[in-house]
């Protein structure tokens, strides 16, 4: 079954997760996290583990995964409290390569244009 297609439950939780993430990096002290985003939340149908794609205005890729692995327990536990769940998910950061894609297909277009 397709991950958009699951349950009530996931499709529920997904937003949850993602508003609680999104919030932590807002109010986080760590400048690279205020600029984060949290881009898609994906999680497993039995709530054990939940992937977390994040992408960042800046393109330092290494400060943002080296932000995200320091504050993955206080994240951890901030989801922790805010949920009303039995089980609460294992937080896995990801980064969203999407915005690259994009840009890499626009470059493309754009270049098939001018000729």
């Amino acid at each position: 079954m397709e991950k958009g297609l699951r349950g009530g439950r996931v499709n529920r939780i997904n937003p949850m997760i993602q508003q609680i993430i999104s919030d932590c990096f807002l109010n986080s002290s760590d400048p690279t996290l205020n600029k984060a985003t949290v881009t898609l939340v994906s999680t497993s149908p039995d709530l054990k583990k939940t992937t977390v794609l994040v992408s960042s205005i800046e393109n330092n890729k290494s400060s943002l995964n080296q932000s995200l692995s320091r504050s993955k327990q206080k994240i951890q536990r901030v989801l922790a409290k805010e949920m009303k769940t039995k089980y609460v998910p294992t937080i896995i950061f990801e980064l969203d390569h999407s915005f690259e894609d994009i840009d890499k297909i626009n470059k493309i277009i754009g270049s098939l244009n001018d000729k």
